[in-house]
C-alpha cells in the first residue's frame, strides 16, 4: 500500500515536472500570429476577425515580440508605397519571422500604383489622358496585362530578340522624323551577338545622330550590331494598337486601345518601386531566420540604365 502510494506521488511529480517543462518550452518558443488583408484597418489588432490592412503594421508589431512570429497574408493585392525593409530588429537571438499567403489564399505584392485617367481623344484613334504630378511611368499594364511603349519595329512576341529588330532603327533618316527624341531608349545586341547595349538617347544633331548615354551593360563594347537595333519611348513611333507614350514635360499619357478595349473601364497601372523587398543588415547584425514564402511579387520599376557593377570579364 506503502508502494502504490509512493510510485502515485512519484507519478505525480513527474507530471507536473513535464507539464512545467512544456510551459517554460512554449514560453520560450512562443508563437505569435498576424494576420494582414486587403480591407483591414492598421487600427486593429492583427486578429483573423480584426486584421491589420499593411504588412508594415504587421511587421512593426512583430518586433515587439520575443519569439517566433507568422504573418499571414490573406488573398489580394497590397500596393507598398515604400520597399519592405526587414533588418536585425525582425530577427532577435533565436526568433523566426515568416510572411506568407494565408492557406488556400493568393497574397500579391504589387509596386504599382492605379492611376486615375480622364481619356480624351487626341489623332488617329490615339487617346491621352493628364497625369497627377510626381509620378514617374516606365512601365505600363492594363487590366493586369503588359503594354508596351511606343517603339520601332513594333512588338512581335515571335521574335528573339528584343521582340523585334531593326536595321534602320537608328537610321538618320528615321532619326529626322522624331521631333524630340530626348527621354527615348536604343536597344542594340553586341556587334558578335553575345550580349546587348541600353542607351538613353538625350538628343540628336542636326545630320539626324542620335546623341546617346549608357551601355555599361556589357564589359566588351566592340561596338553594337548594324541589324539587332530597337528603339522605344519615342513619341512619333506610337502607331500600333497597345503602345504608349509618357510625355513627362506635360504630364499626358498617351495610349494606343487594342480593338474592342474599354479604356474607361480599365484598370491602368504603373511601377513605383525598383524592389519590393530588402534585407538590410551588417556582417555584425546579419539579418537571419526571415522566411518570405507563397507571394507573388509583381510589378516594378525597370532597372537596366542603373549602373551597377560590371561582371569581371563578362556580358
Amino acid at each position: 500500500m506503502k508502494r502504490a502510494k509512493n510510485f502515485h506521488l512519484l507519478l505525480k511529480n513527474i507530471l507536473f515536472l513535464s507539464f512545467f517543462t512544456i510551459g517554460m518550452f512554449h514560453s520560450l518558443h512562443a508563437q505569435t500570429t498576424y494576420f494582414v488583408a486587403p480591407n483591414g484597418n492598421d487600427k486593429d489588432k492583427g486578429t483573423e476577425k480584426a486584421p491589420f490592412k499593411t504588412i508594415k503594421a504587421a511587421q512593426d508589431n512583430a518586433r515587439a515580440q520575443k519569439g517566433d512570429v507568422t504573418i499571414y497574408l490573406r488573398g489580394g493585392e497590397y500596393r507598398l508605397d515604400k520597399t519592405l525593409i526587414f533588418a536585425p530588429q525582425d530577427n532577435k537571438g533565436d526568433k523566426h519571422l515568416v510572411v506568407c499567403s494565408y492557406p488556400g489564399e493568393q497574397a500579391i505584392i504589387s509596386g504599382s500604383i492605379e492611376l486615375k485617367l480622364q481619356w480624351q481623344p487626341y489623332k488617329n484613334g490615339i487617346m491621352q489622358a493628364k497625369v497627377m504630378p510626381g509620378i514617374s511611368i516606365d512601365m505600363l499594364t492594363v487590366n493586369g496585362a503588359i503594354r508596351h511603349m511606343a517603339r520601332y519595329p513594333n512588338f512581335d512576341s515571335t521574335a528573339v530578340r528584343f521582340n523585334g529588330t531593326s536595321a534602320d532603327a537608328t537610321s538618320p533618316d528615321r532619326v529626322k522624323t522624331w521631333k524630340n527624341p530626348s527621354g527615348g531608349f536604343l536597344h542594340a545586341m553586341h556587334i558578335s551577338d553575345w550580349g546587348d547595349f541600353h542607351y538613353r538617347i538625350t538628343g540628336k544633331d542636326d545630320k539626324g545622330n542620335l546623341k546617346l548615354e549608357g551601355g555599361w551593360q556589357n564589359n566588351r563594347p566592340y561596338g553594337l550590331s548594324p541589324e539587332n537595333r530597337m528603339i522605344e519611348n519615342i513619341f512619333e513611333e506610337l502607331d500600333a494598337p497597345g503602345e504608349w507614350f509618357y510625355d513627362s514635360i506635360e504630364a499626358i499619357l498617351y495610349y494606343y486601345p487594342l480593338p474592342n478595349e474599354e479604356i474607361a473601364k480599365s484598370v491602368f497601372e504603373t511601377a513605383q518601386l525598383k524592389h519590393l523587398v530588402e534585407f538590410r543588415g551588417t556582417e555584425q547584425e546579419p539579418v537571419k531566420n526571415i522566411t518570405i514564402k507563397n507571394i507573388e511579387l509583381t510589378r516594378t520599376a525597370r532597372t537596366f540604365m542603373e549602373k551597377y557593377e560590371p561582371l569581371l570579364r563578362s556580358d
